[in-house]
């Protein structure tokens, strides 16, 4: 066989070990969740009708699938923050039950449910794929959770003015649209917390309206990066 045979089975090869071990990661992610957080009875109804709706139709495969359709030129995009890495996160930013916690670009909500049930905060989970809002609303509503919504809008326009705190998981966002969201955010009251994941928002734009107030390492499915939490200035 000849080295071109095997390069050839490299890429295949490398691609199956790193789904191999995201699946053995998010696995022993969830016994973790179920061992943490299902002690609260309304959370493990909820996350587990969640995921059950997902059985068959993976999120990341609707996500590509919505942005193809879309012609995007980026369409691997989608990207969860792990429930006990969102739990380290809502420890160290100091989120609390008084908390407007909007998380833009929520995904399938996962997130959003979790800071709602264990946290206690008011959540806003917003994305701009219809069947994750979808879902998320007929969980919300089968459930009758109260103090969460979600809305079906592109995140770099929304109304972001009740917000206390602002979480960001785009690390897929270009640096044009970093840059836009940095002005859309610069509109937030004094005070607004914002938590960005991989980045903070002074790197793309050094006089940005941002005070840091700490950074620290998170884990995510896919490896370790920092976290940075921002405090909106006058």
């Amino acid at each position: 066989m000849t080295p071109a045979f095997f390069l050839t089975l490299k890429e295949p090869i490398i691609l199956l070990w790193i789904h191999l071990k995201v699946k053995a990661v998010n696995f022993i992610e969830y016994v973790k969740v179920a061992h943490r957080y299902y002690p609260n009875f309304d959370f493990a109804k909820i996350d587990t009708t969640l995921l059950f709706s997902y059985l068959f139709s993976n999120p990341f495969r609707i996500s590509k699938h919505f942005l193809k359709e879309k012609e995007e030129t980026e369409v691997y995009t989608y990207g969860e923050t792990p429930l006990t890495t969102l739990e380290s996160i809502a420890h160290k930013c100091q989120i609390t039950a008084q908390d407007v916690v909007v998380e833009l670009g929520c995904g399938r909500g996962r997130a959003c449910f979790w800071l709602n049930q264990i946290i206690g905060c008011s959540v806003v989970g917003i994305d701009y794929v219809p069947s994750f809002i979808e879902k998320a609303e007929k969980i919300k509503n089968l459930f009758q959770v109260q103090r969460l919504s979600f809305r079906l809008e592109d995140f770099l326009q929304s109304d972001l003015k009740d917000a206390t705190v602002v979480y960001l998981y785009g690390t897929c966002l270009s640096t044009n649209q970093i840059q836009t969201l940095i002005r859309h955010l610069s509109k937030l009251p004094k005070g607004t917390k914002v938590i960005t994941v991989s980045y903070a928002l002074n790197d793309f734009q050094s006089d940005a309206p941002f005070k840091m107030i700490t950074q620290f390492p998170a884990t995510f499915a896919w490896g370790e990066t920092d976290v940075y939490l921002q405090e909106k200035t006058g």
